[in-house]
């Protein structure tokens, strides 16, 4: 029986050729595009799932409320590992790491400025799974300078020697660490990102008692069948048994008053398998994605998916006409209703296998260019993966059975004595339904274009938008402190190059996270904290950044009192409900019982620090005392001979640097990085925008070929009779301008809620202009007409004889 449907469907698909190559086609790019999303859905979803018992990991994150000012972090307060070994007997093992910026690493005349180094508890290997290739997992991190690497970062730096053992240098050439283990690189799909890990035995404070400073990530893994919502309830004990004698100490009130002013401090647990979607903390290890993106790619794969399969019930129904004599004369043959139905299912699943295979060597052969698309590696190698493949094979089954169903009944269900009567009307049982479908590909295509243009809007509107500082024309070097006491020298002799408008450094710069929540009091209520924002920075800062001023002055040199002087922004402002801030001071008690004030002395325009998916939070600019690690902004006077100015500045470098090695970056191209996840978005709604557009234009030339076919006689006596080839595109077009003004209504409010939805993650949006709404159904509108336009053109170019001649 299989072998005679085998025979049948091969006989009929080669008497259909165009039939088959449009239906395979689209199919098959359908297919690709929906197994390109869902690898990387897939991708996304598998963050930290390596780890061998991810289930049980969590973070300890803090949350809280102070002087309206919410608090949200993903760092935690050094004693908190030790109390959650000691309290709680659901804990098995708990382990920190520490980002503390970046690190001068050298080994021999290998010497690198390296961002990627962490710093972490013996008891790393204990929590997490990343695979060590060299050392002891128990004790390569447990003496003070070990440093771990990753495979990587051990053959650049000692190429084919063994490096377990040798020493390497870190910020000075007098302080050594000691390779103590290898690790596999380190997978693309952890929230964890590092190239080198120290042991946290090295630093000073690692083990401090200060509940009420948060600068390590605390991971825990809870004993089997614990419950992790009980385990969060028990945690917030912490907060009375730890941190409220602490904010007494410090603030001079009880916990009971701070709560009782509005404020709140509690801990909370963190699945590490949703820190990447999931996680909106400050202080996070590395940019995360977001959820909202994985609901937007599965509409768009299961949209793709779904037009190609309208494609293939459309064109299938449509050639049911063509079928309806073969159905006739198997039915008078003997053949059964159910009989003819697994024929046809038959057919197209057949047809859906050799899509899927079309579609898999797609895959494999593009998925380069998709993961640069993406700028990511996919966890799922379709070239190797044995579940992959299975996983295509059954999608292959599924898409026949689904897109065969309908067209199989519809073919099985003609009438013999109608059929080879000749009162069977071509179409009939199914035109509608075609009109249905085609109007649901225009109405997704409309719905993805306007989601493109607002994708890409919303982009440029981020970065176009007035930020409150201006980012062009900016070279920042990295880590200036290296300079030491040369620092003022350096940048005087910079100020000598005519190219060179301004030099300022910074502890960090708009777009870097080094800004560090701080809580300050004021002197007018010294006991409730207000929770600002703050950058240290050099004189000539705020200037070389042209922040607006909008009260008061910037920092200056020739006032010596500048040293306790700071400045806010408007938000700082608006929280602190000031009136007049010029004057205003805030108290900010020593460890030694002395109380220094910082006075206000000027105000800055609100500016974005972060991201516009933030609100702009209250910020403090503190002057900096010394030379501190961040960065050194060099404002250019123009970039037309900007190799000779690096070339100059890199040499003025190496003449106060020690022989550290320099390293910059552009301001402005290095912001856009920000947006990186929007600007994949956008790269990605483009190319499956167009993918959308081709797939439904592959079918509606199908379906308009194939109502030319049937309208051949009506075409050749419209023609005898003296119709021009504009009449006859008009009338070929009515139906469809009609099924696009429907699809127009339908995808209008879908769009609309759909871009709503999405800009909702960011604090700055766009307003999204009725034009574009306009553009996309014009867009859609225009291909359709050119679709049909072509083949109508072509079918009226025919000698009416031939057609007439026909029956």
């Amino acid at each position: 029986m299989l072998k005679n449907y085998y025979i049948t469907a091969i006989r009929n698909l080669m008497k259909h050729k165009s039939y088959f190559l449009l239906n395979m086609s689209g199919l098959a790019i359908g297919i690709a595009s929906f197994v390109f999303i869902a690898l990387f859905i897939f991708n996304e979803l598998s963050y930290d799932k390596f780890h061998s018992d991810y289930k049980n990991i969590y973070r300890i994150q803090v949350k809280g409320q102070m002087m309206d000012q919410s608090m949200d972090m993903a760092v935690s307060a050094s004693p908190m590992a030790k109390a959650l070994i000691n309290d709680y007997p659901d804990v098995a093992q708990v382990t920190r790491i520490k980002e503390s910026g970046a690190w001068f690493i050298g080994y021999g005349d290998k010497k690198f400025n390296e961002d990627g180094v962490l710093f972490a508890d013996s008891s790393f290997f204990d929590v997490f799974s990343f695979e060590l290739l060299a050392g002891d997992p128990k004790t390569a991190l447990i003496n003070p300078r070990s440093m771990i690497l990753t495979q990587s970062y051990a053959q650049k730096y000692f190429g084919d020697e063994n490096p377990m053992g040798k020493k390497i240098t870190v910020e000075q050439d007098s302080i050594f660490y000691t390779i103590t283990g290898v690790l596999a690189d380190i997978p693309d799909n952890s929230h964890i990102q590092f190239d080198m890990l120290g042991s946290i035995s090295t630093y000073k404070y690692w083990n401090n008692n200060q509940w009420v400073s948060h600068n390590f990530h605390t991971y825990m893994k809870i004993k089997e069948n614990s419950d992790p919502e009980a385990l969060e309830v028990k945690m917030q004990d912490m907060v009375r048994k730890y941190v409220g004698p602490q904010i007494e100490k410090f603030l001079g009130t009880t916990m009971d008053d701070f709560e009782q002013a509005g404020n709140s401090f509690s801990y909370y647990l963190m699945p590490i398998e949703d820190i990447h979607l999931y996680s909106e903390a400050e202080g996070e290890l590395g940019n995360n994605s977001n959820i909202s993106y994985i609901y937007i790619y599965s509409l768009i794969a299961f949209v793709l998916l779904f037009i190609a399969i309208i494609n293939f019930v459309n064109l299938a129904t449509a050639q049911s006409s063509s079928r309806a004599k073969e159905v006739g004369i198997r039915k008078v043959s003997g053949s059964t209703r159910e009989g003819l139905i697994y024929q046809f299912i038959f057919e197209s699943v057949f047809i859906s296998i050799v899509a899927t295979g079309l579609a898999y060597i797609l895959v494999v052969f593009l998925t380069p260019a998709f993961t640069e698309l993406i700028g990511k590696t996919l966890s799922i190698d379709m070239s190797s993966n044995y579940i992959a493949w299975l996983g295509m094979f059954i999608l292959a089954i599924l898409i026949g059975i689904l897109a065969g169903f309908y067209p199989a009944f519809v073919l099985a269900s003609f009438k013999p004595a109608q059929v080879l009567g000749g009162t069977f009307k071509k179409g009939a049982k199914s035109g509608w339904l075609r009109n249905l479908l085609v109007m649901v590909q225009f109405t997704a295509s409309i719905v993805i274009i306007i989601g493109t243009f607002v994708v890409y809007q919303q982009t440029d509107y981020m970065m176009s938008k007035n930020l409150g500082f201006d980012k062009e024309q900016i070279l920042v070097l990295r880590r200036p402190d290296v300079l030491r006491d040369n620092l003022e020298t350096f940048k005087t002799q910079l100020l000598q190059n005519p190219n060179i408008k301004a030099v300022a450094n910074s502890v960090s710069i708009p777009g870097k996270t080094r800004y560090s929540n701080n809580a300050f009091m004021t002197e007018e209520n010294p006991t409730m904290p207000n929770v600002l924002y703050q950058n240290f920075v050099s004189f000539g800062y705020e200037e070389l950044m042209e922040f607006e001023l909008v009260q008061g002055r910037f920092h200056a040199r020739q006032y010596p009192s500048d040293s306790n002087a700071v400045i806010i922004n408007e938000a700082a402002v608006k929280m602190l409900g000031y009136d007049e801030p010029i004057g205003k001071r805030f108290v900010r008690p020593s460890s030694k019982g002395e109380t220094h004030y910082l006075t206000v002395i000027g105000v800055i325009k609100d500016y974005h620090f972060e991201t516009l998916h933030k609100q702009i939070q209250p910020t403090i600019l503190t002057l900096m005392e010394g030379n501190a690690e961040g960065y050194a902004t060099i404002r250019l006077s123009n970039t037309q001979n900007i190799k000779e100015t690096l070339a100059f500045i890199e040499s003025t470098w190496y003449d106060y640097s020690y022989n550290k090695p320099f390293q910059y970056f552009f301001f402005n191209e290095d912001y856009q990085n920000l947006y990186k996840s929007e600007s994949t978005t956008g790269k990605v709604f483009l190319v499956f925008a167009f993918l959308s557009i081709f797939i439904a234009c592959l079918g509606l030339i199908g379906l308009i070929t194939y109502t030319l076919m049937i309208r051949n006689k009506e075409i050749g006596i419209r023609k005898v009779l003296g119709a021009s080839n504009r009449s006859l595109v008009t009338l070929l077009s009515h139906e469809i301008v009609k099924l696009i003004a429907i699809a127009t209504l339908i995808a209008w409010p879908l769009a609309y809620f759909a871009t709503d939805y999405w800009l909702q993650n960011f604090a700055s949006r766009l307003s999204v202009s009725p034009w574009i709404y306009l553009v996309a159904t014009l867009m859609v509108f225009l291909i359709g007409i050119l679709a049909i336009s072509f083949q109508t053109l072509r079918a009226s170019t025919k000698n009416p004889v031939d057609s007439l001649r026909q029956e």
